[in-house]
């Protein structure tokens, strides 16, 4: 006897396939870490196989810019500055080392190598004025830099109290605090001062804290391995959930929040991503993605482009957003 039809369930929200707008290819390696300019016309993509590329994304015709080699050591994270000139890349291996390249011409060139950590660098940002970068990684530590052309970089501060990896970070608007997520559990708040950096706040989490984005002055999010996206009150001492966000089937790999403010962008395993109207914290739209096994995303400053690297070293971009006002 046949079985009996049954409705297919239907997501609470609505759905659209995001659609590929480019494949990019040219690593011989998984991609491990991808980052986009701010300006949008720049796609930076590192590769398990030591190598790193800068891509033409904003041009008609995107293609192949730059290419960037380091010793042979695989690339763990990216991160462009404010203002596109600048690439940081995180080193993935054991010497904890952070090359700064200037791309605004089509030969990168080498700006500084900063040293000093210990294991993979696999959270880099830069704050919204350019001059600082805060990294942190395998050897559980904060850092700021300022670096200097030429220079091997000493660090502004360093900062110890996680008990585990740094997998996210970023810089509030003010350039003078940060916020890092960490495997222990915890997202931390950190308060950048010439005089004396130090910890402002703990914010425990039940499961490993795997991405976070300040949405305002006033609010964090943070992203776990639980599936739940947790939105923060930061007007109090101590932090207080004031909303918590599921939908996601997988741990929460990235957070974005548009340059507007109004919009937040995740995206888990899977991979699965969502475009969350700030207003009302409600899914807005699911973009349907194909599946595929990969940790590392980046998205356009405006949420309009995700780009997640594939285990054979290429590069999809996806439209997962129209044209925002």
């Amino acid at each position: 006897m046949d079985a009996p039809n049954r409705p297919t369930a239907k997501a609470a929200w609505p759905t659209t396939p995001a659609a590929l707008m480019v494949n990019l290819k040219g690593q011989t390696g998984r991609t491990t870490a991808v980052a986009f300019s701010s300006d949008r016309c720049l796609l930076a993509s590192g590769a398990q196989d030591g190598t790193g590329r800068v891509w033409e994304f904003g041009s008609r015709k995107p293609g192949e810019r730059a290419v960037l080699k380091k010793d042979g050591d695989p690339f763990a994270s990216l991160a462009f500055s404010p203002n596109s000139r600048w690439l940081v890349a995180g080193s993935g291996a054991l010497n904890g080392t952070i090359w700064v390249f200037d791309v605004s011409d089509k030969t990168a060139q080498d700006v500084a190598t900063l040293r000093g950590a210990k294991g993979a660098i696999t959270a880099l940002a830069f704050s919204p004025d350019n001059k600082l970068i805060a990294s942190g990684g395998e050897d559980h530590t904060l850092r700021i830099w300022e670096p200097v052309a030429g220079g091997t970089g000493t660090p502004k501060a360093i900062l110890k109290n996680h008990t585990s990896a740094i997998k996210s970070l970023a810089f509030a608007a003010n350039n003078t605090e940060v916020a890092t997520a960490s495997l222990d559990k915890t997202a931390r708040l950190w308060t950048l001062s010439r005089i004396r950096s130090t910890e402002k706040a703990v914010i425990p989490h039940e499961s490993e804290v795997l991405s976070v984005a300040y949405v305002n002055s006033s609010t964090l999010a943070t992203g776990s391995q639980d599936k739940v996206i947790r939105l923060w009150d930061l007007t109090s001492i101590k932090p207080k959930v004031k909303a918590e966000l599921t939908g996601h089937t997988g741990p929460v790999r990235l957070l974005h929040v548009t340059a507007d403010g109004k919009t937040l962008v995740s995206v888990g395993d899977g991979p699965k991503c969502f475009n969350w109207d700030l207003g009302t914290n409600k899914v807005a739209t699911e973009w349907q993605l194909p599946p595929v096994t990969t940790t590392s995303f980046a998205v356009t400053i405006d949420g309009r482009y995700l780009g997640h690297g594939t285990p054979d070293g290429n590069v999809d971009v996806h439209r997962i957003a129209e044209k925002r006002a």
